[in-house]
């Protein structure tokens, strides 16, 4: 496999990045632009010079430490910021800084001032200087975060009154993420003051955003989790505490017995409050000063045996209860198709069986008996001719080198498990078996190689059904993100299709045939109504 398979992945994020920037503020992101241009032509450089590995070298430094690095120290520093102090954050950001450049990098090195600023008292220095910030003529985009990195700074004060005039007196919070964030801040500062009907109101609004996938998603549950204890709601609490999946096993164990306390506490159970946050200390580490100093604040207030803020269910918190599980219930269709997660079922047993084949060929048949396993199961020309119809199916288990097992294993991963879930789990085997043999016989028309292998026929009609089961995600709501997810599946896949023309170790029939293929399973094989998927999650797409 030539090296330019190493540099296809980072050209290709850093000329989406390249076209979006140039759309957007050129002249403000114009340090990004240029580190873009270097990246791809590092990257082309890798690929003209096809036997000097150092340009893939390059290309791939350039792309941590101007695309990667950034983004790692950034969602850092706001771990950080909720876990320890502000001048440990603030040392975050400005690495952050130092990476990207230009007005961004600015942006990140003033934010960080502005940390220790308020982290040493001066607030009304750090509030100034945050003012002059959004008074800057920067894009709309950065004007809101800079806003949310406002409010995040209240939030880690426990100033929650101040955080609610700032969110209520702000007009626009500009990106959709940051909208998001804001929201969830938002929330968690009204049911602090007591007001739940608008704490549940902007959950609401976080829960149908096509957004809140992933992390945001993980944020919702976790902000959810902090409502229903503030307003005593045990069971909701026990409901929403396992489905945290984003902490280690330790903060979540913190997290738990934290809530648990402070739910205990509105509840008037001062005892069983005590317990809870001794728990949640005994889980904190020392270094975690943010979590230490709440907890020992709720201790002493249940020590003292103050009296809770809220003695019963809050007025409007049931019926809010209600609209945002109507509205959990509304989004659970899309939220399964893009939502990444760890894969089970089928596509677990695929991804296992990648491994297990591509270990016993490497170690087994080429270590051992000197024959690669591909003499008996790779896909060959004549394969049918000579009656060894075995071939185009086996072939899809058999892979080249590690990063041709890597690249179909992640793409699996990615797709797999939403595909999975919208049509069932025998008819996701179905599609990747039936796709990947269609797509290696339809190769065998044209063969212009001695062996063919892997998985890709298969995992194109495993994307196939996946733009099927997209494409009919009706929901109003989600009409403009649908557009755009399938927009970029087409241009990853005409992507792929154009590197399959240039490299000729790609198969592209194979990948064209299995992507047609799952198209036409999918819509065979799956109803568009009357599935308990859409019956339960509201999207139309089939289950078994």
């Amino acid at each position: 496999m030539s090296q330019r398979f190493y540099v296809y992945p980072v050209l290709f994020v850093a000329l989406m990045r390249l076209v979006a920037m140039l759309r957007q503020h050129p002249r403000w992101y114009s340090p990004q632009i240029a580190q873009l241009v270097l990246i791809a032509l590092s990257s082309a450089g890798a690929m003209y010079f096809d036997d000097d590995f150092i340009w893939v070298i390059i290309a791939w430094s350039l792309f941590v430490v101007f695309l990667v690095a950034p983004r790692v120290f950034s969602r850092l520093a706001a771990r950080t910021m909720s876990t320890r102090s502000l001048a440990d954050a603030a040392t975050l950001w400005s690495w952050a800084g130092r990476f990207a450049w230009g007005q961004v990098g600015r942006l990140y090195r003033t934010h960080a001032a502005v940390l220790r600023m308020w982290g040493d008292g001066h607030r009304q220095a750090a509030e100034t200087l945050i003012g002059e910030l959004v008074a800057h003529p920067i894009p709309n985009q950065w004007r809101g975060e800079v806003r949310l990195w406002h409010l995040a700074l209240l939030e880690s004060s426990c100033e929650w009154p101040q955080a609610v005039r700032l969110y209520e007196s702000t007009d626009s919070w500009s990106g959709p993420a940051a909208a998001i964030q804001t929201r969830l801040l938002a929330a968690r500062a009204y049911a602090e003051v007591g007001d739940f009907a608008r704490a549940l109101d902007c959950l609401e609004r976080v829960s149908l955003s096509p957004r809140a996938i992933g992390a945001l998603e993980q944020q919702l549950l976790q902000t959810r989790a902090c409502v229903a204890a503030l307003a005593g709601d045990r069971e909701e609490l026990e409901l929403l505490l396992p489905r945290l999946d984003s902490f280690p096993r330790r903060a979540s164990a913190r997290f738990g017995a934290y809530w648990r306390g402070r739910c205990a506490f509105v509840r008037c159970e001062r005892e069983e409050a005590e317990r809870q946050l001794s728990r949640a200390k005994t889980l904190t580490k020392p270094k975690e000063r943010v979590w230490l100093e709440r907890i020992a604040e709720q201790l002493l207030r249940a020590r003292q045996g103050a009296r809770a803020t809220v003695l019963a269910m809050p007025s409007g918190y049931v019926e809010g209860q209600e609209a945002l599980r109507a509205a959990e219930q509304q989004s659970a269709g899309w939220r399964a198709l893009v939502h990444v997660g760890a894969p089970e079922g089928v596509t677990l047993v695929l991804l296992l069986a990648f491994a297990v084949v591509f270990l016993v060929d490497a170690v087994v048949c080429e270590g051992v008996f000197l024959q690669p396993l591909w003499l008996w199961t790779g896909n060959v020309p004549g394969s049918l001719r000579h009656r060894e119809w075995w071939r185009p199916v086996t072939a899809m288990f058999l892979h080249g080198n590690p990063l041709h097992l890597l690249m179909n294993s992640a793409t699996l991963w990615m797709f797999g498990p939403a595909v999975e879930k919208a049509v069932g789990r025998w008819r996701l085997l179905v599609i990747f078996l039936l796709a990947g043999t269609f797509g290696n016989v339809l190769s065998l028309w044209h063969a212009h190689y001695e062996v063919s292998v892997g998985a890709s026929g298969g995992i194109f009609g495993v994307i196939g059904a996946y733009v099927v089961a997209v494409h009919r995600l009706k929901a109003p709501m989600y009409d403009t993100m649908r557009r755009r997810l399938l927009a970029l599946i087409a241009l990853a896949v005409a992507c792929d299709l154009t590197i399959g023309w240039l490299e000729p170790q790609i198969d592209d029939l194979a990948h064209a045939g299995g992507f047609i293929a799952g198209l036409i399973l999918a819509i065979v094989l799956v109803p568009r109504h009357g599935s308990e998927l859409n019956k339960v999650q509201g999207f139309e797409s089939g289950s078994s």
